[in-house]
């Protein structure tokens, strides 16, 4: 029914188990999402035993960036006696910053213990539209978000009920302002013999946006008529340029060739047409590429990059030119989890859906209930200078 991160009932290592009170479940009505579109789910109660000490059911609403790395530093020192020595220091960085986290009440049953039966919490929240997306790349960068379901324990000695299942964002798919054509001039590498004559290279690409493992489609056009070199071959590269930002500011930019691609070039004094598939998928690594992500710690872009390899070898230090296109890679569609069976005999009690309000700042909440029209009202008046919630919630109502 959804991708669940953890068993119905999260038990601690010391304390009463909440399993066997009953479970609860939380499900949203799609594996993933872009940002700025509207969440629609339900936490699904099942209590079988009299006596659990709580009784507000939660909906809490997290996501998060991280990112942490390691520098080292040698140093050499020389002691009275003209011995030298060398000593390595190893700096650690961490950054750490919220996205949402939210902590609401769906629920209250005013009553000592949970009720016995069967309950459905339907809630709804639009994302924000500024949103990065989901990204994972162990122990170095993560971008995640998460909604958890809880009945919280009013006694130490009793474990909470809780369930949580991951949320897949993706970035909205940018729209290909840039061109989907490219050309540059390739001149002769040999400085001894230096030629007024250039290779012209023409490439155009199918589009910019991505799927990690899809195939980008090219076709490049290579007019080596007017060289006496001939062009050894042609390579593609996707490049990733992954920066981290820890709490203080500093940074880490790491630069990676990601897949690699070379073919044949063309004859001197001819031309050719070159229709290539390339497949973006990670070289190095069996793992997945990980998508584009526009944090505030974690960003990450990518590009193609087209060079042409001439005969000669420069002999001047020139950089080779290039055609370099930017491109999205999108986060793929999460696997589906395995379908939950319903317990016996259910028959819930279903309560109205519940539309919860999130704010930049931590712990800024609200729930409005449909049949309460004025706590809506005083809503907005408390927040006239978070003008885009109000935006929001004008979206949410049409």
């Amino acid at each position: 029914m959804g991708n669940s991160e953890t068993s119905h009932s999260k038990k601690k290592k010391s304390g009463i188990s909440a399993s066997q009170f009953g479970d609860i479940f939380i499900k949203t009505d799609k594996p993933y999402y872009f940002s700025g579109e509207v969440v629609l789910g339900n936490i699904y109660l099942n209590v079988i035993r009299d006596g659990f000490p709580g009784c507000g059911v939660y909906l809490r609403v997290l996501g998060k960036e991280k990112c942490k790395w390691t520098e080292t530093s040698t140093s050499t020192s020389t002691d009275s006696e003209g011995n030298t020595s060398e000593s390595t220091t190893t700096y650690t960085y961490t950054g750490k910053s919220y996205i949402y986290q939210h902590k609401l009440e769906l629920h209250n049953f005013e009553s000592p213990s949970l009720p016995l039966g069967q309950f459905v919490f339907p809630f709804q929240f639009q994302l924000f539209s500024h949103l990065p997306g989901s990204y994972y790349e162990k122990d170095l960068a993560q971008i995640s978000y998460k909604v958890k379901a809880a009945v919280l324990s009013k006694k130490s000695t009793y474990n909470c009920i809780i369930n949580s299942q991951r949320l897949i964002i993706r970035e909205p798919i940018r729209q290909n302002k840039k061109p989907l054509n490219g050309q540059m001039l390739v001149h002769s590498q040999d400085c001894c013999f230096p030629s007024d004559g250039a290779c012209h290279v023409n490439c155009s690409i199918d589009k910019l946006n991505y799927l990690p493992g899809d195939v980008a489609y090219l076709q490049i056009y290579i007019d080596n008529s007017s060289l006496d070199e001939q062009v050894n071959s042609i390579s593609i590269l996707l490049l990733n340029n992954l920066t981290l930002t820890d709490d203080k500011g500093r940074q880490k930019f790491q630069n990676e060739i990601v897949a690699y691609k070379q073919i044949q070039g063309v004859p001197s004094r001819s031309k050719d047409k070159k229709n290539v598939q390339f497949i973006l998928q990670n070289n190095k690594s069996p793992q997945e590429i990980q998508p584009s992500a526009n944090g505030r710690l974690v960003n990450s872009v990518y590009s193609l990059q087209i060079k042409v390899n001439l005969d000669s070898d420069s002999c001047c230090g020139k950089e080779d030119p290039s055609i370099d296109f930017p491109i999205q890679i999108v986060a793929l569609v999460p696997q589906i989890d395995p379908i939950i069976e319903e317990p016996p005999n259910w028959n819930p009690q279903i309560f109205d859906i519940q539309k919860v309000y999130l704010t930049d700042r931590n712990k800024e909440n609200r729930i409005v209930d449909n049949q309460d029209e004025s706590n809506e009202q005083n809503y907005k008046l408390q927040s006239q200078k978070r003008n885009q919630i109000q935006d929001m919630q004008q979206q949410m109502k049409e």
